[in-house]
């Protein structure tokens, strides 16, 4: 134990700085009180403070032995919130509400040991694929924790990721198989659905980006769409947001006939909005795609109103299983497989570069390498 003093903006204080121990990590554990105005009265805090560690009564009363998991979680959400998008951080409440508050959230935020972040991440691998997501939002209340001084150290810093085996995906159809469902769709679904799903295999959107196109994101003339929001949904309400990221945010050409096809369902819904509408209105400002509520009120498509579809006509007509996103999974993998530029794919993805194009649709570039020699081939031998 030892008193110091040091200047303040009070002018020549003093501070008792007292020996504690080892903490968990084995690091040296101190006491400190500071803002004492006279050497007597420091030395006088001293001598209790060394009389209570003597009779065992001494009981050092920090945040980090009160607060835990949970409340600092709900500290940094707090502030967390405001930097992302409203969906963002209500995705981001969804994952720790039922994948790391269940387990961390009653423990103290100083008794969480690196061992038990390590049996965490084990267990939560056997069930849950995106680990590296996991860990790194259980990490940032540990990072919230240190930078507010409770603890010292990351118990998760340490923690050894198992190994994930790389599986191929197969979440894509082929182009007889996209073909043979856009006719089941033509001839037995609504016009709009036939609209909707050519638009999403001819483009290669996400389904969010979809949603949120509107009449005026179309330039019919030029065979344009811009590509400039995504919709998210907060408890059920449709919310406009900005895009996965800033290379998402394009312009792409689209094909003669899809450009046709979406000309006659905006005549179609043209006409049935102004059967419905009391009074004018302009369609460039409506969304392109839109449903009928139990209300009888016109919203943008809900969350799985593509997926509802997608499934019914997949069991009905036994097709290979795909997601709404395989839609966009099937357009890069034809792309590639073609041996279109990677850079051109990137760019109407919206990818940030061709190599994430690449990584991300490997299983493409073996069939894309062999057309590709087979036309540079071609090409030789007419040179002859």
């Amino acid at each position: 134990m030892f008193v110091h003093k040091y200047q303040s903006t009070k002018g020549i204080t003093y501070f008792v700085k007292v020996y504690l121990g080892l903490n968990d990590y084995g690091k040296k554990k101190y006491y400190t009180k500071r803002g004492f105005k006279t050497r007597k009265a420091a030395k006088a805090h001293e001598t209790a403070v060394n009389h209570q560690l003597n009779s065992g009564t001494f009981v050092h009363i920090t945040a980090q032995t009160t607060y835990t998991y949970q409340e600092l979680y709900q500290r940094w959400y707090e502030a967390y919130k405001d930097t992302v998008e409203a969906t963002t951080a209500v995705k981001t409440a969804d994952l720790y509400r039922l994948h790391i508050l269940p387990v961390f959230g009653e423990k103290k935020i100083s008794k969480i040991s690196p061992l038990d972040c390590q049996s965490f991440i084990t267990d939560k691998a056997k069930t849950f694929k995106n680990m590296k997501q996991i860990k790194s939002y259980t990490s940032k209340i540990f990072e919230f924790a240190i930078n507010m001084n409770y603890i010292e150290r990351n118990p998760m810093s340490k923690v050894i990721m198992p190994k994930l085996k790389k599986t191929v995906s197969e979440n894509y159809w082929t182009v007889n198989e996209l073909h043979h469902f856009l006719t089941i769709i033509l001839e037995n679904e609504p016009y709009k659905h036939y609209a909707l799903f050519r638009l999403l295999a001819y483009s290669g959107l996400r389904k969010g980006e979809l949603y949120a196109l509107k009449w005026e994101d179309f330039d019919s003339e030029n065979q344009l769409l811009t590509v400039s929001k995504s919709l998210g949904r907060i408890d059920g309400h449709a919310i406009e947001k900005g895009t996965k990221n800033t290379f998402s945010v394009r312009s792409i050409y689209l094909d003669d006939e899809t450009c046709s096809i979406l000309n006659k369902w905006k005549q179609e819904t043209s006409r049935e909005k102004w059967q419905l509408s009391v009074q004018p209105f302009s369609l460039d400002k409506e969304f392109m795609f839109t449903y009928c509520n139990r209300d009888g009120e016109i919203e943008p498509l809900h969350a799985d109103y593509i997926n509802n579809i997608l499934k019914r006509i997949i069991r009905k007509h036994n097709l290979k299983k795909i997601s709404p996103h395989g839609f966009r999974h099937t357009h890069a993998t034809l792309m590639i497989e073609m041996g279109i530029d990677p850079v051109n794919t990137a760019k109407r993805l919206g990818h940030a570069s061709s190599q994430m194009t690449l990584d991300t649709y490997s299983h493409a570039t073996k069939a894309g390498e062999k057309q590709s020699i087979t036309k540079f081939a071609e090409y030789l031998n007419k040179a002859k």
